[in-house]
C-alpha cells in the first residue's frame, strides 16, 4: 500500500510541475507577442496635440501583424488607419514593431517603430512633416 501511495503522490507532483510549466510559459508568449487589444494615447511633438488610441493586432500567416488603430484627433474628430507590422525580437526580451506606408502625393510616407516591453507598446511616429510619441497599455 505504501508503495502505491508513493507513485500516485510522485505522479501528482510531476503532473503539478507539467501544468505550473505549462502556465508560466504561455503567460511568457503572451507578454513578448504584440497579438491584442492596447489603448493608450497619442501625441505631436510637432503640434501639442494629442489624444486617445487603440490598436487591435492580430497575426498574419506571413510572419507579420495586422493592426487596426482608431482614435480622436482635437478631442471630437476620430480617425482610424490598417497598418502591417514587423515584428524583430531584441536580445534582451523586446519585441519591435515597424511600419511604412506611403499616403500619397501630398501627405508623403507615414512611418512607425515601436517596442513591447512586458504590456507596454510606446515608440513614435512620423509623416508628411509631423513627429510624434505613442503611448499604450494592453487591454487583453
Amino acid at each position: 500500500m505504501n508503495k502505491l501511495l508513493f507513485i500516485v503522490l510522485f505522479g501528482l507532483v510531476d503532473l503539478g510541475a507539467v501544468v505550473c510549466c505549462t502556465v508560466v510559459c504561455a503567460q511568457e508568449t503572451v507578454g513578448t507577442s504584440p497579438q491584442g487589444l492596447w489603448q493608450g494615447r497619442w501625441k505631436s511633438e510637432s503640434t501639442g496635440h494629442s489624444g486617445p488610441m487603440k490598436v487591435t493586432i492580430t497575426p498574419t500567416s506571413q510572419g507579420t501583424y495586422q493592426a487596426r488603430f482608431a482614435g480622436r484627433f482635437a478631442a471630437i474628430i476620430p480617425f482610424a488607419y490598417r497598418a502591417e507590422l514587423i515584428p524583430q525580437s531584441t536580445q534582451d526580451g523586446q519585441t519591435i514593431l515597424t511600419s511604412s506606408k506611403k499616403l500619397g502625393p501630398i501627405l508623403g510616407s507615414y512611418q512607425m517603430q515601436t517596442q513591447i516591453t512586458g504590456d507596454v507598446l510606446s515608440g513614435g511616429f512620423q509623416a508628411a512633416g509631423d513627429r510624434g510619441s505613442i503611448l499604450m497599455r494592453r487591454v487583453r
